[in-house]
């Protein structure tokens, strides 16, 4: 048994680290914590050199091996034995490999440490007065802070070295430390995490790609860190797709994978149905009306299947599907399906309950006073109508005006819904058992989730599945309300996913105990008769669990998926150019790990995400010009977009600096790009270093060479070898011979833009873009590698102080959406939904509309 959870039935094997330490940690009161060390590397050392005296060769004795040896006996059986007040022998923690004869060590490290170590710490709180207490405590905080840095620093050298055995041990000690502040009080500790340049990050990356992950989806570890033991169990996961796919050529800029639009199967192999087609005269007369087509699946008096389609009103209460169009299951071009789907669909939307409240205090009380014992079905059946894009968008060649107009309101769609169904056929295979209707006298209803035990595995597929890994389907989780995810047997509520209490209100004042900070408690505990004092007890939630953290890495996952689909700032109104601009950025970020099939979905998804007026952009029918029109209309963009090898518009003309994809990128925030009258000016944050800019000394455009930097410092010149990062397009001529200039981020590591200096006015310098940089610093006492550039294409440059502008094309077109006089307590998609569909009712229907959202936030407030 472990301490840290695992996917269960999965057939990945946990990582077992080897025991190579040689010597035993002591725990003595005059040898400091950081005394081991040299202790034991100077043992190292002498075993080295007796056996090259006696003229010995093993790997076991080489400088990379005695390194992982030293920091195994030292961060983790120190640790170890720190914490647990005794001296923890080898042999304790290690089993015998079955696929190896050495002995070996589980990454989710022994039950029986956390129990022993639990016990002792509660023993003492329970047993010393509360200063002799805090005492210890702090002794072994004082440890733990020294260790945490300590394997910080190793990670980035582990790193270097290119050692997995170090790495692994490095990942053991990260697991450890995560343990030790749990028991320690977590809330007053600083709890490792991962990072993209340690060794035991890249170590988890490569057994995630060795289990079929995509490298692009890894980008999300950029976005937003994890602690080690959810990242683990993250690792641990095959995405659960039903078609193979091969990833391992893609890149972290690109998945290569291709997916086709193919047709929908049939639910079996052997089904011959009919298809079910929509009335597409009517759905055409309702797009092209301006309104929203809805579904409702009926039956003829001869009882064949068929589709009625209405126009969306604001009394409509309906259901949007999102899907992935390669499962083959709802995905059409032709605007049908076959029977046996439809019949599917109609089996899975009946059995949604008409209510899913998020139960709070008030909900809890009444529902104790009066439900009875045993189960409360809710009632179902409520939702007739649904959107699905096969049913609701035209998908005839000769309406693809139509099909425009449909998908530049799918942001409408989802935001309006009760619910959005999420089917990914990965996920609809996961059995995760089922839960009733409604728990016992003092419950509350669990509409059908998976059981408590499973929510882990639940989340952590969620996670992994192709649908969590698409770029269309993030703005519909965003924009969702309520998103729920059909498994086999359940249904997983994106707000549900986490533990019921089956136990009734024992479980539930558990948890709430839980939340009384430690110290409190032990203070409030300290005030009682020492025989009154409650004995401390393992909680009863982890009594019977042979995975006490599994109720911990469930929520640290779950809260790292919620962060990517219900983002906060998605609820509140994006009043100015700087709060769209700040959505850009996130949207940006979270896109950075998630594949889009067709190339002119990325300039709408953008514009959906970063709250600006999508529909707006219906007349331009290329990505490029979307792309352009977006840029002008967020006015404020992060300046690393001119330092990211992507595809561009051009080079060294206007807008060629405006990319036409999205690639990862780290946004600091320090330096912003804002549109004025004149150009795109360079704006740095207050107290930030701004960039510099240089004027070339040599006219020719170079692909590398090696760049002379006046250093303010000093005043000596620093030498960069620079490489052009440059994507022309086919056909594309190479710019002449020109005056250049380019701009650098000194910040590590360094990179910058190479401009065409336009024309100047004054102080003022008008540029055109040209291409990223990415320079590396000289070392000219070190010898020069065969790769670096000629040194006869060395180029000076000079310092240039003034201001930089960009040059602009054209006035951009206002993208803010309208919004009511009290914006503060509703969110831009009720705004747009609002104004969207009742403006073709005409100015009546609107003035209507306008009261209507009046008294609604009357009654809000």
């Amino acid at each position: 048994m472990f301490c840290f959870p695992y996917p269960r039935d999965a057939d990945i094997e946990s990582i077992r680290v080897p025991l190579v330490a040689r010597t035993q940690y002591t725990i003595t009161e005059e040898t400091n914590f950081s005394d081991f060390f040299r202790e034991a590397l100077d043992t190292e050392r002498q075993k080295i050199k007796a056996a090259k005296s006696n003229g010995q060769e093993s790997a076991s004795l080489s400088l990379s091996h005695s390194l992982a040896s030293v920091i195994q006996s030292w961060l983790f059986f120190g640790i170890a034995s720190e914490a647990l007040g005794r001296e923890v022998k080898h042999e304790e923690f290690a089993g015998s490999d079955p696929n190896r004869t050495h002995l070996s060590i589980d990454i989710r490290i022994p039950e029986w440490y956390w129990r022993e170590l639990k016990a002792r710490w509660d023993e003492l709180d329970d047993s010393l007065l509360a200063a002799n207490f805090e005492a210890k405590r702090a002794h072994l905080k004082k440890i733990y802070e020294s260790a945490k840095m300590l394997v910080i620093c190793m990670d980035l050298i582990a790193d270097e070295m290119d050692d997995d055995k170090l790495a692994e041990i490095l990942l053991s000690v990260h697991m450890l430390l995560y343990l030790v502040a749990d028991v320690l009080d977590s809330d007053t500790l600083r709890v490792t995490q991962t990072t993209t340049s340690s060794a035991s990050t890249k170590l988890l990356k490569r057994r995630m790609l060795k289990n079929g992950w995509c490298k692009k989806r890894l980008n999300f570890l950029d976005a937003s860190l994890m602690f080690y033991p959810a990242f683990y169990f993250i690792s641990s996961l095959k995405p659960s797709r039903i078609n193979a796919e091969d990833h391992s050529s893609c890149s972290s800029e690109k998945c290569l994978v291709t997916r086709k639009l193919s047709k929908p199967l049939h639910r079996t192999n052997e089904c011959l149905c009919e298809d079910v087609v929509v009335p597409v005269d009517r759905l055409n007369t309702i797009v092209a009306s301006g309104g929203i087509p809805l579904v409702r699946i009926t039956r003829s008096q001869f009882g064949k299947t068929e589709l009625e389609v209405v126009p969306y009103t604001p009394s409509s209460r309906f259901i949007a599907i999102s899907h992935v169009w390669a499962d083959q299951q709802f995905g059409s071009a032709q605007n049908c399906l076959p029977k046996c789907q439809v019949g599917y669909l109609e089996e899975v939307l009946s059995s949604l309950p008409i209510s899913m409240d998020h139960w709070g205090l008030r909900e809890w009380v009444a529902n104790w006073r009066s439900s009875r014992p045993g189960e409360i079905a809710p009632s179902s059946g409520a939702y007739e109508y649904f959107w699905l894009d096969s049913f609701c968008i035209p998908q005839a060649v000769e309406h693809a005006d139509l099909r425009s107009k449909a998908i530049e309101s799918m942001n409408l769609i989802y935001a309006t819904a009760s619910h959005t169904f999420v089917f990914d056929k990965g996920l609809q295979t996961l059995y995760a058992g089922r839960r009733p209707a409604s728990l016992a006298h003092g419950g509350r209803p669990t509409y059908y989730s998976p059981q408590d035990q499973n929510l882990l595995d639940v989340v952590g597929y969620i996670y992994a599945s192709d649908w969590m890994g698409r770029a269309w389907t993030l703005q519909e989780g965003i924009l969702s309300k309520n998103i729920v995810f059909p498994l086999k047997g359940s249904l997983a509520y994106l707000r549900l996913l986490w533990p019921h209490y089956d136990d009734g209100l024992g479980g539930f004042m558990e948890y709430l105990m839980t939340l009384i900070p430690k110290d409190f408690r032990r203070s409030a505990r300290d005030l009682l008769p020492r025989k009154s004092r409650p004995k401390p007890d393992v909680s009863k939630l982890l009594q019977d669990n042979s995975e006490p953290f599994r109720e911990s890495v469930r929520h640290q996952v779950f809260t790292h998926m919620k962060k990517s689909l219900h983002v906060e700032e998605y609820k509140d109104y994006a009043r100015t150019p700087a709060d769209r601009a700040a959505r850009f950025v996130l949207a940006h970020t979270l896109l950075q790990s998630r594949t889009t099939t067709q190339a002119e979905d990325v300039p709408l998804i953008l514009m959906n995400m970063s709250s600006v007026n999508a529909n707006a952009i219906s007349q331009n029918k290329t990505t490029d010009a979307r792309m352009k029109q977006l840029f002008y209309g967020l006015e404020s963009l992060p300046t690393e977009l001119l330092f990211s090898d992507c595809a561009r518009l051009g080079s060294c003309t206007v807008d060629a600096w405006i990319p036409r994809e999205i690639v990862p990128e780290s946004f600091g925030g320090k330096h912003t790009l804002k549109l004025g009258p004149a150009g795109f000016n360079f704006d740095t944050r207050k107290g930030a270093q701004a960039l510099k800019f240089y004027l070339l000394s040599s006219a020719h455009r170079l692909d590398r060479l090696r760049l002379l930097l006046p250093d303010q410092k000093d005043g000596k010149m620093l030498k960069c070898d620079v490489e052009a990062l440059e994507r022309r397009k086919t056909g594309q001529p190479t710019a002449p011979t020109n005056v250049w200039c380019v701009v650098v981020d000194e910040q590590l590591p360094k990179q910058g833009a190479r401009f065409v200096v336009n024309r100047v006015v004054g102080n003022k310098y008008f540029l055109l873009f040209d291409c990223p940089l990415r320079l590396t610093e000289v070392d000219d006492s070190k010898s020069p590698d065969d790769d670096q550039p000629d040194p006869n294409y060395e180029c000076g440059a000079v310092g240039l102080n003034g201001d930089f502008i960009i040059e602009r094309s054209y006035e951009p077109q206002d993208l803010s959406m309208s919004r009511p006089q009290n914006p503060e307590q509703n969110s831009d998609r009720l705004i747009v939904v609002g104004y969207h569909v009742l403006r073709v009712k005409g100015d009546i229907y609107k003035l209507f509309s306008s009261s209507i959202l009046t008294s609604s936030y009357i009654q809000l407030g």
